[in-house]
């Protein structure tokens, strides 16, 4: 773990990285954290977040970038949207797959950075796949670039992302502000910006496989702080929405 992460920048935005996980991890796991309690709390916080800021996607068309193993696609897709989800990650891919029933949500392996639709899409989300791919912001407005081509003028975007500068960034070392400011470049009006996921809690509980009984108190009183002193902004993930506007 230690490792990986000193390697963060090489290893988390290739295939490669994801892949392994894939075989090692079970579950959410796969592309998430190795304690499943805590990603199913984090996976009922993820959909609060998806239904409050996307409250009608019945009949919409919805691209899910970095899809992993195709839990929000297969979430939308029983809300009644139609769901493409990609990823880099071949055998993410194929776990998605096998994980669903029928043509909705149909996957395939493609990069962010080249997506082949065009005006296609109604809603683009992505959870905890842009931060990870983009190194810098050159390569955050390629992608989101990217992003804005594939979906039709109006279309929503949401992106849940781990948005940080210093200790706490993943790949992509960037703050909020300056993560918006590139989505407006790109030609989203970003009109919400709300946080998720307490990070001192997720540092602690994240890991390692600890019981519900551990967890569970753990997140709550997280959320709790994170809620209260909202001016600490003490989330690990933020959710950025907006409209295209083409």
């Amino acid at each position: 773990m230690f490792r990986n992460r000193r390697n963060r920048k090489q290893l988390y935005s290739t295939p490669d990285y994801w892949n392994s996980k894939a075989v090692e991890l079970e579950g959410d796991a796969v592309s998430m954290w190795p304690n499943n309690n805590l990603n199913r709390l984090y996976h009922r916080e993820q959909l609060s977040i998806i239904d409050a800021l996307l409250p009608d996607v019945e009949g919409r068309t919805v691209l899910d970038i970095g899809c992993g193993t195709g839990r929000i696609a297969r979430y939308l897709a029983g809300r009644g949207a139609r769901v493409d989800g990609v990823d880099f990650s071949e055998r993410a891919i194929e776990i998605a797959r096998g994980l669903s029933t029928g043509p909705n949500p149909s996957y395939e392996v493609e990069s962010m950075f080249n997506l082949s639709a065009v005006d296609r899409y109604d809603i683009v989300v992505s959870w905890g796949s842009v931060a990870i791919a983009c190194k810098n912001a050159d390569e955050l407005g390629i992608a989101m670039t990217g992003i804005v081509r594939a979906a039709r003028s109006g279309a929503r975007i949401l992106l849940l992302e781990p948005i940080h500068t210093g200790f706490l960034h993943r790949v992509l070392d960037l703050g909020i502000a300056e993560f918006a400011d590139v989505m407006r470049a790109a030609g989203v009006s970003v009109t919400d910006i709300r946080p998720l996921h307490f990070w001192p809690a997720r540092l602690a509980l994240s890991y390692i496989s600890l019981p519900n009984f551990v967890t569970a108190p753990g997140y709550r009183l997280g959320q709790s702080v994170m809620r209260t002193v909202p001016s600490l902004r003490l989330g690990d993930y933020t959710a950025i929405a907006g409209t295209v506007e083409k």
